[in-house]
């Protein structure tokens, strides 16, 4: 029988484990215990980075005894408005996600297994601020906004200035993510995801492309385009000149096979550079024609 190194993961390493029943509560543990403190929403990342002793926190506070953390609201006016405990299944499942952004449950139902999206969160996935989170560039085109929340105030992100680095995000030790607002879609607007697996225990991520189109009202020139990538740099990515390619021009094979070859240069892999630059531009090409074919259909 074969086994996989999973199975073998130590055990978890002493901490103290908090309860708080507010996010006020939670706000003052972070705030007293600063950097000494984690965070756990669904577990699913930080309790394995906690076996592997890549985390050690001395105290772990627990979100999910918070009521009214795992909400999925929508309306024409406000957007999508995601709680940080909605559950990853809850979000590929949602019908008002599938209707109206796709893309992110799309997204979304990529992620790990069917337990690991019944456990995990969005706000944990994107908290985790890992490479190849294949939420993340799913949030990237649709211009979603985080909400942080500490003692002192709250703030709203631009989730594109969330990342720092590999693991890293701009949240303070004392602050606490809660929130994220995805504006409507644009008329006509539609999107996409595309991934290439890595086949490991995991099943991670080797290229992710989220691509969103709005075009004109004849269907043919792309008013505007947003390509989302992961797993291609330290941290997710815009393929911003690979967007000023495509935008403004007509949806053809020579704008779109064009657009794939600069978002293929303006990654920065650290292995495998070549092939994951290579298929960066196969899924870009390959998205944005899947986005193509919707947008025609729903103009003829």
């Amino acid at each position: 029988m074969t086994t996989s190194s999973l199975d073998y993961l130590p055990r978890l390493p002493r901490f103290d484990y908090l309860e708080p029943e507010t996010i006020s509560e939670s706000c003052a543990l972070l705030a007293k215990y600063g950097g000494k403190a984690k965070v756990l929403a669904g577990g699913t990342d930080l309790l394995v980075s906690m076996k592997r002793k890549k985390q050690s926190p001395t105290y772990l506070i627990n979100l999910k005894s918070i009521p009214g953390l795992d909400y999925i609201r929508y309306s024409a006016k406000g957007g999508l408005r995601l709680g940080a405990l909605a559950r990853l299944w809850s979000i590929a499942s949602s019908p008002i996600i599938n209707d109206k952004f796709r893309l992110l449950a799309t997204a979304a139902n990529k992620i790990g297994t069917p337990q690991v999206r019944n456990m995990g969160t969005i706000g944990g996935n994107v908290c985790n601020a890992g490479p190849s989170q294949d939420s993340i560039p799913a949030l990237l085109v649709l211009d979603a906004r985080l909400k942080l929340v500490s003692q002192q105030a709250k703030r709203i992100v631009p989730v594109d200035q969330f990342f720092i680095g590999p693991f890293q995000t701009a949240l303070s030790d004392s602050e606490i993510l809660t929130e994220i607002e995805i504006p409507a879609p644009r008329p006509r607007s539609e999107g996409c995801y595309h991934w290439l697996t890595k086949k490991t225990e995991v099943d991670e991520t080797l290229v992710g492309v989220a691509v969103l189109i709005t075009p004109d009202s004849t269907g043919n020139i792309c008013e505007d385009i947003k390509i989302g990538l992961c797993s291609v740099a330290p941290t997710p990515i815009r393929a911003k000149r690979a967007e000023v390619v495509m935008r403004g021009r007509a949806i053809e094979s020579s704008a779109i096979e064009e657009a794939a070859q600069v978002a293929a240069e303006e990654t920065t892999p650290r292995s495998r550079a070549d092939y994951r630059r290579q298929m960066t531009a196969v899924l870009v090409k390959r998205a944005v024609n899947e986005v193509l074919q919707k947008i025609r259909q729903t103009v003829d």
